[in-house]
């Protein structure tokens, strides 16, 4: 050993390139098939009710004009057509696997578009693996089937495709399809969640002001007109029921969330610890999901890069400035050596603005609804890697690699913080026929045996909890098909809106019971918001029938059949 170069042995002892590589493939599959454990293991949410039961009915009640919808269109389109794909896998297995495919879009767009960006490998598994132990995101907003995490790849896809464009100014032929992808792409985010909406304004500056070596002409021509263009279709189905039935698709989207959904939370915001009302409780909220764990790392991370890059060696325009990575012989997708070619400052310092601007539109926007919920929070979290591909790409080959180990611990840390987290995932893994979401397609069949045997006669099944019997393929009320969302506000919607909505109150249940009387009733998940249901059905003779296997976080299902015994 030479005492000039003490390390050289156990430089020579570091794993192959290929050995890494490896080790990095088998821990991202491990890491990934512990959120599917996760997910298909992960506790029922009252949320699911709105999103799921649209996927089973929606060639019988129409949304807005047949059921109770509080939402934008596109995600309980996206669950019915995975339940249609796939009938025979149990309404909530499926949906809980599309969100499983949300999450694999998320990760491969957030690792291409990151090492497209940055030229850097370890930094594209970074983000990737940042996303995947997410706090926040291996909570309710990513687990349950909602319209949560299902914009975000979205979201990711369309602003990172408009950093492309700006960082590497590419061909005249090519930067118009890529201005329509990116429009299609935060189109569809949109359609999918309303709030997604927030990343429109930077992208829309963009297009209009950057780069500024173009000329305004070009940029209508180059990103501006292509991407409206793909906006448009992307919204298809937003425009056409602003266009058919305004008035209908605005009271269900709007008015509910800035009328009853407001005065309901006001009233009962004791019964929701999870829920904020002011801003201080949403300060807290935020500061949960967006200072915490990976998150926190990742900004680290971006940070470093963002002060290593302020250093006169960045900036210079040299090949090894432009591909740290391939200098450290680690970039998996290659670029077009045209892509290679030295840019001015000028492109890196627009797409900067660019991602730094979307972050902070998104935080800002995320403060607006009242309540706050957790959830609400998530969309600055796919802003954050981009933020720091951006800001590594400027670096040069040798701070890139001066990085190389700061990234490497960050990776590990955010894997140990979210180990217990995911751990979980392992117990839905090896039972699968266990899960949460194999119980409640048990619980449908279950419930249908009960009834047959029971003699009870056709009809609807009156729930608030409406999985159990869409499981096993049995009618339920169109006011009571998406959940307690619509009964619970019924004595805080002002007439001329309730009139527009398909739902009921306690004092509607007599008149819509005497028109239809339900062949059941199923109770035991709402106490106070069942009540009127539980006294009507005593109230007309209706019996009590056992029956196992209806219970989840929200209590024990307590069967009610129409009908004499026996």
């Amino acid at each position: 050993m030479s005492l000039a170069d003490p390390f050289a042995p156990a430089r020579r002892a570091l794993p192959r390139p290929w050995l890494l590589r490896l080790a990095a493939i088998a821990g991202g599959l491990v890491l990934v098939a512990l959120i599917l454990g996760r997910i298909l293991d992960f506790g029922i949410r009252r949320d699911e009710m709105m999103f799921v039961a649209p996927a089973a009915l929606a060639g019988e009640m129409p949304l807005y004009s047949g059921l109770f919808f509080n939402h934008v269109p596109l995600s309980p389109w996206a669950f019915a057509a995975a339940h249609w794909l796939a009938p025979g896998l149990g309404l909530l297995m499926v949906a809980r696997l599309t969100v499983f495919a949300a999450w694999l879009l998320l990760l491969a767009a957030t690792g291409l578009l990151v090492q497209r960006i940055s030229r850097s490998l370890p930094l594209a598994l970074l983000a990737a693996v940042a996303l995947a132990t997410s706090d926040t995101l291996l909570d309710q907003a990513g687990m349950a089937a909602t319209n949560n995490l299902l914009p975000l790849p979205f979201a990711m896809i369309g602003l990172g495709l408009v950093l492309v464009a700006l960082l590497e100014d590419p061909r005249p032929g090519v930067l118009p399809a890529t201005g329509f992808a990116a429009g299609l792409a935060l189109a569809l985010a949109v359609g999918l969640k309303v709030s997604a909406v927030a990343f429109l304004p930077p992208v829309l500056l963009a297009a209009l002001l950057l780069p500024r070596r173009r000329t305004f002409g070009d940029r209508l021509r180059g990103l501006a007109l292509p991407g409206l263009l793909g906006g448009l279709v992307g919204a298809a189905p937003i425009l056409w029921y602003l266009a058919t039935a305004p008035d209908l698709f605005l009271a269900h989207v709007l008015g509910f969330h800035t009328g009853p959904h407001v005065a309901y939370w006001q009233a009962n915001a004791a019964s929701e610890p999870g829920l904020a009302m002011d801003p201080r409780g949403k300060l807290i909220l935020a500061y949960g999901a967006w200072l915490g764990g990976s998150t926190l790392l990742l900004a680290g991370v971006a940070l470093a890069a963002l002060w290593a890059g302020a250093s006169p060696a960045s900036t210079s325009t040299s090949a090894s400035t432009l591909a740290p990575a391939d200098a450290a012989g680690s970039n998996l997708l290659r670029p077009r050596p045209a892509l290679r070619r030295p840019q001015g400052a000028d492109g890196w310092a627009d797409a900067l603005a660019l991602a730094l601007g979307a972050l902070a539109v998104t935080a800002a926007m995320a403060f607006l609804p009242t309540p706050g919920f957790p959830q609400y929070y998530v969309q600055p979290l796919v802003c954050l890697p981009l933020v720091a591909a951006v800001a590594m790409r400027r670096l040069t080959a040798a701070q890139a690699r001066a990085l190389t180990p700061a990234i490497a611990a960050a990776l590990v840390l955010m894997v140990l913080v979210a180990l217990p987290r995911l751990s979980a995932g392992a117990a839905g893994l090896a039972a699968p026929g266990r899960t949460e979401a194999a119980r409640f397609a048990e619980g449908g069949r279950r419930l249908a045996e009960a009834l047959d045997a029971a003699g009870a006669p056709a009809g609807r099944i009156a729930t608030l909890m409406p999985l159990y019997p869409l499981e096993a393929g049995l009618p339920v009320y169109p006011e009571f098909a998406t959940g307690p969302f619509a009964f619970r506000i019924a004595g805080h919607t002002a007439p001329d809106l309730a009139a527009r909505y398909v739902m009921t109150g306690p004092d509607g249940l007599a008149a819509l019971f005497a028109a239809d009387p339900p062949a059941a009733v199923l109770l035991g998940y709402e106490p106070e918001l069942e009540a009127p249901l539980a006294d009507w059905a005593r109230a007309a003779g209706y019996r009590p029938v056992p029956v196992e296997g209806l219970t989840n976080r929200y209590g024990a299902g307590v069967l009610m059949v129409r009908g004499p015994a026996g």
